[in-house]
């Protein structure tokens, strides 16, 4: 049996509105990308967060997970321009799953609100249509920071709500038998 995302999680991932930034915990041993599947149309992206140390290391992680164009700065600027852009990757909604996101920028906390306040603004602006190439409508636009419970005792201050996100148990019901009357006798 495949575990399955709760239908609180798939909501929210399909929402055109925020919170963009929300706190995945996942249990000893799981594995967020068992915990997230996205709708049809919906790109998700793995940006690991055990590369995303410091800024520069953050930001090669993310031009090879989102597959940023050789133009792309290396800066904070860069970052939110091209997060607001992705018109090389096409979709209908983004998804970024940061696993190991206790280790995201885990020294530096100022530059840690940077991060935020970029992906925030992203998510906002892809959310009211304010991003992207083309059309302009809203497009879900969502970041979820993966952390086991131990994990996320490792950084004081997140900075985001907490989403459930446990596997749905699929149940079956027994089939009911009917009834066997007595035969006459």
């Amino acid at each position: 049996m495949t575990p399955k995302s709760t239908p609180a999680l798939t909501t929210y991932l399909q929402s055109t509105k925020g919170p963009w930034t929300s706190l995945l915990i996942v249990t000893a041993g799981q594995r967020a990308e068992s915990l997230v599947h996205p709708s049809p149309g919906l790109v998700l992206k793995i940006v690991k967060g055990r590369l995303c140390k410091t800024p520069a290391t953050l930001f090669a992680e993310f031009a090879r997970a989102l597959k940023f164009p050789d133009y792309f700065g290396h800066n904070w600027d860069a970052l939110e321009e091209c997060l607001a852009d992705l018109e090389w990757l096409p979709a209908k909604g983004y998804i970024l799953l940061i696993t190991d996101a206790d280790q995201v920028l885990s020294n530096d906390e100022t530059e840690y609100e940077t991060f935020l306040e970029i992906l925030r603004d992203a998510g906002e602006a892809w959310g009211s249509g304010q991003a992207g190439m083309g059309a302009r409508r809203a497009i879900p636009f969502h970041v979820l920071f993966s952390v086991s419970e131990q994990e996320r005792a490792k950084r004081a201050h997140w900075g985001m709500e907490k989403i459930a996100a446990e596997p749905v148990r699929e149940t079956t019901t027994r089939q009911r038998q009917p009834k066997r009357r007595p035969s006459p006798g």
